[in-house]
């Protein structure tokens, strides 16, 4: 281009300007663009899950940015999602569920993750002893729709769908309250301040609990937004990220906002408990508001796909938003270009090696700025983990040292910062053998979930714990991340209610059922092995006179005496239950029929000589015994406590107070019928 042409361009960019500056203010004020109207659907009722919203619609974000905004509230079947797509609003709020409308067709795109975990729970009452997930099984509970989170909750804990009688939602706590259903899905940041003031004891059940975390409220818009508004998309989305920012820094001024302007609906301290509740999801202090982790939403894509919500091959290009705000740089790379050929060969050479070295500073530039983000990334997770609520630990990969504690870890074993540094890993087992399992079990699978592991303390008071581990890099070297949760509670009573299925409450010995499952076994260790098996059956002599001559009373008694000699008088390898109302059964397991007649007349013996005090009179009884050894015709535990049951019946039908072995009854009978 010639000189002149660059003259000419100056004269006309010189008049330009001076033709823009003669417009006056009266004139430029009114050339003012009006404001794009904009709707924003919600996915409830007004109340402080959308503080971010109505304080940029109050502070004039939105005004600043060209919009104006229309905030729509949600009624009890409003779909956002259904309502964006077919043109009814601009803007919609949606769970992670967004992904579900997306994989079916739903030309939805996400815009940003508000909430960075899920504030869905169920929600039961203690006095209907809601204790864990599985307690729902065969119970009624209300599910709201779109709760594909709380299904894969379910699915991670091996609680069938289906064994869950699912109920529509009335979108209160009556029924619960009343009774009518068991559990309900709910709000963590809503639901649970009605039970806590009305003082009323309830149980939340997090998914997050099993490791299920998905994204909560999330901003969405269309597609064809995005194509044919792309401005007005990128101007909403940072005027609603700077009022949420705005909302979080000023909760008291937003609630005012929402009882004067939206709704009466919620209290004050209600709106403040939602408040305090939205801020822990939103995690403003680690995460950036709005943030979005593209593996974090394929995880969650690949949750429901393995629940069959959707297809595993669903790809989710375009399904996130990328706000493309790059200047038009074209004209500056012709200008280069052009440059370049005027130049020639001489400044080709010099060209190539500025391009070298800017691509070396370049390249530094952008590691050291990596650096400083993983840097940052640290510092951000390392405060996340200090105020966890419950115990982290991390430990070097090869050494099992102690690298890191959270504050709620060193409260639970008890221990300071300094102590815990010079400890090692495995002396926080109080079975050291299953830390190296653990470390095992990670090396190989790269993590592990929900393992149930026996801890201790630094004073060696042992508890339950569920591990969850995964590898890391922690300050530059190879590490575990363990976090655990108390389950001593929930271990004791699973011991309790195992105790209570197979004992008997009364006497304290196995009860029939699990007598007659350790009898099964018993019959076929006997074969496997060739080693004898006897059983001794007997029962109190004239038990109904006891209770009709000295009460109920009397006959229980009676009936835990005759347990407590039982108890003294077998091996740790017997196996003694209450088989029916006063009557007792003894595995001998490895003892010959001889051995145990005599076991047997020594018990008879011990039992007749029990003094069992009633109402200061002195009670006196006696049983009758019955006595089998298993063998060939005796091969299966029914076989031999008919046996033993007839022997028994001898002995009573004798005179009772008597021991009677099956095999006399079974020589007596041979006698018998052999020809003369």
């Amino acid at each position: 281009m010639s000189r002149r042409f660059w003259y000419r361009a100056g004269i006309i960019l010189l008049f330009a300007v001076q033709l823009t500056t003669a417009v006056s203010p009266i004139t430029a004020q009114q050339a003012q663009p009006e404001l794009i109207p904009v709707t924003l659907q919600l996915k409830w009722r007004h109340q402080f899950q959308f503080a971010g919203y109505y304080a940029a619609q109050q502070q004039g974000y939105y005004r600043a940015a060209g919009l104006d905004v229309t905030i729509v509230e949600a009624g009890l079947t409003d779909d956002p999602v259904e309502v964006v797509v077919r043109g009814d609003a601009d803007f919609g709020i949606s769970m992670s569920d967004l992904i579900l409308h997306r994989a079916r067709g739903a030309p939805v795109v996400a815009l940003a993750a508000i909430f960075q975990h899920s504030p869905i729970v169920f929600l039961g009452l203690e006095r209907f002893a809601i204790e864990s997930i599985h307690d729902l099984a065969g119970k009624q509970v209300m599910v709201e729709p779109n709760s594909g989170e709380l299904l894969a909750y379910l699915q991670a804990e091996g609680v069938p769908i289906g064994e869950i009688s699912q109920q529509p939602h009335t979108f209160t706590t009556n029924l619960l309250l009343d009774g009518d259903i068991a559990a309900l899905s709910a709000y963590l940041t809503d639901e649970p301040f009605v039970l806590r003031q009305a003082g009323i004891g309830y149980r939340m059940l997090s998914p997050r609990s099993s490791g299920i975390d998905f994204y909560g409220d999330t901003l969405f818009t269309t597609e064809r937004q995005i194509r044919e508004r792309p401005e007005v998309v990128r101007a909403f989305v940072d005027a609603s990220l700077r009022g949420w920012n705005y909302a979080l820094d000023n909760p008291e001024a937003l609630i005012d906002v929402i009882l004067t302007q939206y709704s009466r609906r919620h209290s004050r301290d209600h709106l403040r408990y939602e408040a305090a509740q939205s801020r822990r999801l939103i995690i403003p202090d680690v995460v950036e508001i709005g943030y979005m982790n593209p593996g974090r939403w394929q995880y969650i894509a690949e949750t429901y796909a393995d629940l069959g919500l959707m297809p595993h091959d669903v790809s989710l290009k375009g399904f996130l938003y990328q706000s493309n705000t790059g200047e038009d740089l074209s004209w500056l790379y012709l200008l280069l270009a052009g440059a370049l050929l005027v130049l020639g060969g001489v400044t080709f050479v010099a060209a190539r090696i500025y391009r070298l070295n800017n691509s070396i500073r370049n390249e530094i530039a952008e590691r050291m700025r990596i650096e400083e983000h993983l840097r940052a990334l640290e510092r951000r997770y390392r405060v996340l983990a200090e105020h966890a609520p419950f115990p982290v630990v991390i430990i070097h990969s090869d050494s099992g040292r102690i690298m890191y504690t959270n504050a709620e870890a060193l409260r639970t074993f008890n221990i300071s910062r300094e102590q815990a540094r010079a400890m090692l890993a495995s002396e926080l087992y109080a079975r050291e053998d299953e830390s190296q399992t653990l470390i095992a079990m990670i090396a190989e699978q790269g993590r592990v979930h929900n393992r149930e592991v026996l801890l201790q303390t630094a004073h060696g008071e042992s508890f339950w714990a569920s591990i969850s581990a995964a590898t890391i890099t922690f300050e530059e070297e190879p590490a575990i991340f363990l976090a655990l949760m108390d389950i001593s509670e929930r271990k004791r009573l699973e011991l309790r209610l195992e105790s209570m299925a197979m004992t008997d409450v009364l006497t304290g010995l196995f009860n029939r059922r699990f007598f007659t499952q350790r009898g099964e076994h018993e019959i076929r260790r006997s074969q496997r092995y060739n080693q004898p098996l006897s059983l001794i059956v007997f029962d109190v002599d004239l038990f109904k006179q006891v209770n009709d001559s000295y009460g109920h009373a009397a006959g229980d008694a009676a009936l835990q005496e005759i347990a407590a000699t039982l108890r003294s008088s077998l091996r740790d390898s017997d196996v003694a239950g209450r088989i029916g109302g006063e009557e007792f059964g003894v595995l001998l397991p490895n003892t010959s029929l001889a051995a145990a007649l005599q076991l047997a007349d020594r018990m008879r013996l011990a039992i007749a000589a029990s003094r069992i005090a009633i109402n200061n009179h002195e009670l006196r009884v006696t049983a009758s015994f019955g006595v089998a050894s298993a063998g060939d015709s005796l091969s299966s535990l029914d076989a031999l406590l008919s046996a033993a049951d007839r022997a028994l019946y001898r002995a009573k039908s004798g005179g009772r107070n008597r021991v009677v072995s099956a095999a006399a009854i079974a020589a007596e009978h041979s006698a018998q019928v052999e020809p003369s």
